[in-house]
């Protein structure tokens, strides 16, 4: 199932925080739903692993899959079967809410008192949750690595599809919900870290630093750089962070004009001829807004081109 098969869910903001609703026919009766939803068995299945009292004020743990084994807390408000289930999450609130329609069964879920810096994360974390939901119904058994997935392609597209709706109405969101990108180069590590800190080469498929670019801790650095036919925009970065062939981060900021990000280059070696690259950039300081070219959107095309089209040429080549 592609992930942008399922409509998406309708995010607002209320006054306890940001809520996303999502609504999903399924192809199966009401029952079957509820115990999905409900039984442990279950939901270990397509969603994580839950410890929980079945009773209503019983306590829930939710167990993340990552290498620390992460437990977080939450506690059933409301068991109405086979209707509705509710329970907390971290002081968040999630409602499942089942209505047969025929042989079917309609799906409600909404989680709502979010803080400003999950909305994003959370509408898209639960979209691909529901699709699994779905799959599981359908009959597949394969479990998924719940907390593990930041850098997943799937999961990168789904909030920058989420990002595109909500950042236009709630641009001081963009301060929590880094454009993180993910590629694996047919290149060495070495080759890898030459074409992201050498300028020579950084100047054929990156920006021309004038020899301006020094890996010294605490060097600032400015360059001019623009669309072809726009705007010719002066940048300032400096230095915050160098593990030499493995990490690189700078700030990046556009001097009179408010906003500062921060660029993140890591690199890990797959194999000797493969080499995986973890891009981050941060919105530190939200980007004056009345600028086209200073927009979250804009800033995610041209990453998304910097890393998926012009690196990797120009290590193909």
């Amino acid at each position: 199932m592609n992930d942008m098969e399922n409509p998406l869910g309708i995010v607002s903001k209320e006054k306890d925080g940001f809520k996303v609703v999502f609504e999903r026919t399924l192809p199966h009766d009401i029952q079957t739903v509820w115990d999905a939803i409900t039984n442990p068995e279950k939901l270990k299945i397509w969603f994580t692993d839950f410890d929980m009292e079945f009773k209503e004020g019983g306590k829930i743990k939710i167990i993340f899959r990552d290498a620390a084994k992460t437990i977080t807390h939450g506690e059933i408000v409301s068991i109405q079967p086979p209707h509705k289930f509710v329970w907390t999450w971290e002081g968040e609130l999630a409602v499942w809410e089942l209505s047969p329609q025929g042989k079917n069964t309609k799906l409600t879920f909404t989680y709502s008192k979010m803080a400003d810096q999950w909305a994003v994360d959370a509408a898209g974390g639960f979209h691909t949750i529901l699709d699994r939901l779905q799959l599981a119904l359908n009959g597949k058994k394969e479990s998924y690595p719940f907390g593990t997935e930041e850098f997943d392609p799937a999961q990168i597209e789904l909030r920058e599809t989420y990002g595109k709706i909500i950042f236009e109405t709630y641009p001081e969101l963009a301060v929590h919900n880094p454009i993180r990108l993910q590629r694996v180069y047919h290149s060495p590590i070495a080759t890898v870290w030459s074409a992201i800190t050498d300028n020579a080469q950084l100047k054929k498929w990156y920006f021309d630093f004038s020899e301006n670019f020094k890996l010294n801790v605490g060097h600032e650095f400015d360059w001019t750089a623009g669309p072809p036919e726009g705007k010719q925009w002066l940048h300032r970065g400096k230095i915050e962070e160098v593990i030499t062939g493995k990490k690189l981060m700078h700030s990046w900021e556009y001097p009179g004009y408010q906003g500062k990000g921060m660029v993140i280059w890591e690199l890990t070696e797959i194999d000797p001829s493969h080499t995986r690259l973890d891009f981050t950039f941060k919105i530190l300081v939200p980007f004056d807004q009345n600028e086209r070219d200073l927009k979250r959107s804009n800033f995610s095309e041209g990453w998304n081109h910097i890393i998926h089209t012009g690196l990797k040429e120009f290590l193909e080549k």
